[in-house]
Order: C-alpha cells, then structure tokens, then sequence
C-alpha cells in the first residue's frame, strides 16, 4: 500500500487528539487492530499508516487517544485536547465524569537516512519479539513501520506506539497511559 506524504508538512502537522469518546471505526480506513479485555476495561486499537487510534473503554465512560497528521476531517465532537507532537511533549488529563486518567509523552526525530534504517531495522526486530500490532508499508522514500506494543496491568495500560516515515527520516514515538483511579 503506498501512503502520499507532504515532506515539508507532515512533521508540524502531528498531532495527539483526546477524545471523551469512542470514535466509530468506519471513520479509519486501519490496516491492522486488536482488542485486549481486561476485568476493569477494553482497548480497542486501531493501526493506519503513520497513525493510531487507542479507545479506552471502563464500565463508567471511555477516552481515545487518536495519534494522526492529518488536518482535515477530524471531529471536534467530545474534543477534550489536541496536541502538536513536533519536538517533545507531556501532557496528562482527567477524563471528565469518569474514573479515567490519561497520561501521554511524544516525541518526534527527524534523522539521517542512515540512522533512520538503523532504528527502523531495530524496531521492526523489536515489533517481531513484542509481537507488536504492526503495519509496514512504502513510500517514495522507502520503507515504512507504524507499531504499538502494550504493557497490561490490573487497574491500567500502558501503549507504545512508533511511526516511521522515509519520507522526512521521521521517527514519531508515544508513550500513553489510560488508568482507572
């Protein structure tokens, strides 16, 4: 599957979007997803190329995380945050009228071809031993890696996401806790 890529924007244009909602899955034309049920809750995951989609879901409410570039075509219904990803963020957010706290870091690299074929055959390894939800792709650049790894724990989840694009030697990472307190 090629992905069109706009260079001289797709860097500036990441962004985290929190929603206090589940977002109808028709709205992602995704190319891998996997759900993990939990006693306490349900995440629903949802991989595209260069973007993911995380619902959280606990018998009180729900909260998704939606890692995307693009601009257009995102809701603003039950929008509780959108962040730029460029450089490196932090941000955390009680979920209104639920017992769900979400925690989030990004950070975005843009590297030398060289050190970007070397991190993408380490985490397309490491995507391999974590038996990742992953989806590789082209370019015009070359190769491509979108991954998410999770961590499960009784009362939380904890969800790694990478994405590579060849285009901008870009290395996206996330790192986003959803927990019940």
């Amino acid at each position: 599957m090629a992905t069109t890529i706009n260079s001289s924007t797709r860097l500036q244009s990441y962004q985290t979007l929190l929603y206090a909602r589940s977002l109808q899955p028709e709205l992602f034309q995704y190319s891998e997803s996997r759900t993990i049920i939990q006693d306490y809750y349900t995440l629903n995951i949802a991989l595209m190329p260069g973007s993911h989609a995380c619902t959280f879901t606990s018998v009180d409410g729900c909260a998704t995380e939606h890692v995307t570039d693009y601009q257009v075509g995102n809701s603003d219904i039950g929008l509780i945050e959108s962040l730029l990803c460029s450089a490196e963020k932090d941000f955390s957010q009680k979920i209104p009228r639920t017992k769900i706290n979400y925690i989030t870091a990004a950070q975005t690299e843009q590297l030398t071809p060289h050190i970007y074929n070397d991190t993408f055959e380490e985490l397309d390894q490491h995507a391999r031993d974590q038996e990742a939800l992953t989806h590789r792709w082209k370019d015009q650049a070359g190769a491509c890696l979108s991954l998410v790894t999770t961590q499960r724990f009784a009362q939380e989840i904890h969800i790694q996401a990478y994405h590579l694009i060849a285009a901008e030697n870009l290395v996206l990472r996330t790192q986003s806790i959803f927990e019940l307190v």
